[in-house]
């Protein structure tokens, strides 16, 4: 499977980066639906501000259905706010998630977003 805008996104999808990445989506669907507490202390901790890169758009489909690739190399959501699923408008929950992120990324394209060092973890429901 191929990425029509390589700088986007450029990692082999072997079958063990699309597990990871299924696991990933289910652990935010999880974690948004049963752990709100969670989500919004580890939104609170962490620094930065969305790069607009489009890469975490990319973490299951090959390409994002709503997202819109501009010139500059930047990218934007049709429907972000309107219609987008938790694991969209909440990405990313915690250091977790940037580096599912980083799996498909291209070198040099971080993530605008970091967490602490210590890597936080859910608190017991």
């Amino acid at each position: 499977m191929s990425c029509d805008n390589p700088s986007v996104c450029c990692a082999p999808r072997t079958l063990r980066v699309r597990v990871i990445l299924w696991r990933g989506v289910l652990r935010r669907f999880f974690l948004y639906a049963f752990n709100r507490r969670y989500v919004k202390r580890s939104a609170a901790s962490r620094t930065g501000e969305c790069k607009r890169c489009g890469v975490c758009c990319h973490l299951v489909a090959n390409k994002c259905g709503w997202l819109r690739l501009h010139a500059d190399a930047t990218s934007s959501c049709r429907v972000y706010g309107l219609r987008c699923t938790p694991n969209c408008w909440a990405f990313p929950i915690d250091a977790r998630d940037i580096a599912d992120r980083d799996l498909v990324a291209p070198p040099g394209v971080p993530c605008g977003y970091s967490f602490p060092s210590a890597r936080p973890q859910p608190s017991p429901p």
